[in-house]
């Protein structure tokens, strides 16, 4: 097997970022819900929305490969 070239590397690290920033906007969203839910808020606050559309916007930027797996846990 042949050695990665820059820009296979570049495009390896650079998917790799996306997928990190896809699961952080998860965590946060999944931590933010378990606090509404442990304060007996169990409608959609302004914070779940903004957290719930960046889990949508960072989705969006994953290769489309990745999509899919992303909505069943990645």
């Amino acid at each position: 097997m042949s050695k990665p070239s820059r820009d296979e590397l570049a495009v390896y690290a650079d998917e790799n970022r996306l997928i990190a920033d896809y699961h952080k906007a998860s965590a946060a969203l999944a931590e933010n819900t378990a606090r509404e839910a442990a304060s007996g808020i169990t409608h959609e606050t302004p914070e779940y929305q903004r957290l719930n559309q960046a889990v949508i916007d960072a989705e969006e930027q994953l290769p489309k490969r990745f999509r899919k797996a992303a909505r069943k846990g990645l």
